[in-house]
């Protein structure tokens, strides 16, 4: 099971999505992410405290986009460290 990492934030800077280390140990600018449209939406669609696998995340993909499943988790695998 995976969980979001603590101490970052996904902002929106200028009409594009960015993940942003907080916190004092974090004040480091170079800790940009920028997220295209699906990477911001698994984001978002991740609740703070939740687990998830690269499979659930997937079946959102699918859910939310006209894509097929093998192409869902391969593109979930990119983004995600198990």
């Amino acid at each position: 099971m995976l969980k979001k990492k603590p101490g970052f934030t996904m902002r929106t800077i200028c009409g594009e999505n960015f993940l942003v280390a907080e916190g004092l140990e974090n004040i480091d600018f170079t800790k940009l992410i920028a997220l295209n449209e699906t990477s911001a939406f698994l984001w978002s669609s991740i609740g703070e405290d939740e687990t998830f696998t690269a499979d659930s995340l997937a079946g959102r993909l699918v859910e939310e986009y006209d894509v097929l499943p093998d192409v869902a988790r391969a593109d979930v695998e990119t983004l995600v460290v198990e």
